[in-house]
């Protein structure tokens, strides 16, 4: 299955590493819509209430409460002759089908209830595929590098996904004679769902035939409370976890109104898939970088040096919408161009960095419970990111609406305009940097790492003898 490196550690093939970060592709594809084309679809091409929209984001993806914890630590204890995560995998298939379909190709006539129950049925599924599908990619190698190699080629592959999300509607666009030139269109949405109705079964038979998953280890299995009190007491967990808590606040509030910004404070509606389709790229691009510095530093401290540049150039987006736009307009698409090149760049650090940390947090997780869960750490942390995430567009959407907001028209009131440049500008710099200060203080180096992993080594070594 793999070929072995110097110290002993496993590593993956090339076509073993494409075979499995491919699989993100179509996932990428139909949640970028999710989180930034659902509210202006089903809000502004709909006609649905905007706070209701918000409020009904906010409930569906807080049920990923239950079945995010639930379905990581069945998919531990799952013993099959197709392994623990195959199994879980293929039940969220035909789920996350059908669920994108209705979602995107909904009927002339819909209301709450409707988006209530696909945006709650595509949630599901997606969890019953992407915590088995993220857990297997921390299991099948235990070194500090190779895991930010494995993490930061699921990446470029999301990235390669979202661009395409991005592309979809620009060539509808150009199909239809720019006859619907919006992102929201009901027809970009409507190409949208059919593409994971194609792309979704094709990539995971390539998934399935590319790499095996690793044993189960001879451990024995504790009770969920005594689990879950060893979850808590993990210092690097909780580390993790507060910075995942304030980043997924930022995250949620600047994708969930940025389309929204761009178009109705920027005046950029019409560019809007570029910034985003420049931004993916740029994160592509700057991937392997992050993979490298994390390798030659330390994974947090690369992680918040990306924070970091990221918030800086963030921080020039207040200053070209207030005094920029009213005085010199042509320069403002230029000016976001070079801030998304950047924070592009930036992005991927995240997922690279923050998974391939929380797979090293699973073998102190695994040395103290016993019982390899790394499943069951993707949900918790999972969890708790959706919780923050479904507050935070549950929180933005209904204060814009508050505030006289409405994406239906194209003039607003100066308390509107302000409302919307305070919740995308200032509130997720403000997260941002309260994110970056809590990894700063990540307490596992990677000679410390490098420790654990030689000591679970050896434990899973007399166990097994036993």
């Amino acid at each position: 299955m793999t070929e072995r490196i110097s110290n002993g550690n496993l590593r993956l093939k090339t076509r073993q590493l494409i075979g499995y970060g491919q699989f993100i592709v179509p996932l990428a594809i139909i949640g970028l819509p999710i989180a930034i084309y659902i509210p202006p679809f089903y809000a502004g091409t709909l006609g649905l209430d905007l706070a209701t929209v918000g409020f009904i984001l906010m409930i569906a993806r807080l049920s990923d409460v239950v079945t995010d914890p639930l379905i990581g630590l069945l998919s531990d204890k799952t013993h099959t002759r197709i392994g623990r995560r195959r199994p879980w995998i293929l039940a969220g298939i035909p789920l996350l089908v059908l669920s994108s379909f209705m979602l995107f190709n909904p009927a002339n006539d819909v209301g709450n209830l409707y988006l209530l129950f696909w945006i709650s049925a595509i949630y599901l599924a997606f969890t019953l595929i992407a915590i088995p599908y993220v857990a297997w990619g921390t299991e099948v190698s235990s070194s500090y590098q190779e895991r930010s190699r494995i993490a930061g080629t699921r990446e470029i592959f999301m990235q390669v996904g979202l661009l395409t999300a991005i592309a979809i509607p620009l060539v509808y666009s150009v199909v239809n004679g720019a006859s619907e030139n919006t992102a929201s269109s009901r027809g970009a949405m409507s190409w949208l769902g059919w593409s994971t109705v194609f792309l979704v079964p094709l990539c995971t038979v390539w998934l399935f035939s590319s790499l095996g998953e690793p044993p189960r280890p001879a451990v024995t299995s504790m009770p969920f409370g005594r689990g879950f009190r060893i979850v808590l007491k993990n210092g690097p967990f909780r580390v993790l976890l507060i910075a995942s808590m304030f980043g997924a606040l930022s995250s949620s509030v600047g994708m969930g109104v940025g389309i929204l910004f761009f178009e109705h404070a920027l005046g950029l509606g019409a560019y809007a898939p570029l910034l985003i389709f420049v931004t993916f790229v740029c994160a592509i691009l700057g991937a392997p970088f992050w993979v490298f510095l994390g390798g030659r530093v330390s994974k947090h401290r690369a992680l918040a040096g990306a924070a970091g540049t990221s918030i800086l150039a963030f921080a020039f987006v207040p200053f070209i919408v207030l005094w920029v736009k009213p005085t010199v307009p042509e320069f403002v698409l230029p000016a976001m161009l070079i801030i998304v090149v950047v924070q592009g760049a930036a992005s991927s650090a995240g997922s690279i960095l923050g998974l391939s940390i929380l797979a090293d947090i699973s073998d102190i997780d695994t040395l103290k419970s016993g019982e390899p869960r790394a499943a069951f750490l993707v949900s918790f942390l999972g969890m708790v990111r959706k919780i923050f995430e479904a507050v935070g567009i549950g929180l933005a959407l209904p204060v814009l609406a508050w505030a006289g907001f409405d994406p239906r028209q194209t003039t607003h009131g100066e308390g509107a305009l302000n409302a919307l440049i305070v919740v995308y500008c200032f509130v997720p710099l403000i997260l941002s940097f309260f994110s970056m200060v809590a990894i700063w203080n990540y307490p596992v180096s990677r000679d410390r790492q490098a420790r654990l992993s030689a000591g679970l080594a050896r434990r899973i070594a007399r166990r097994t003898t036993e």
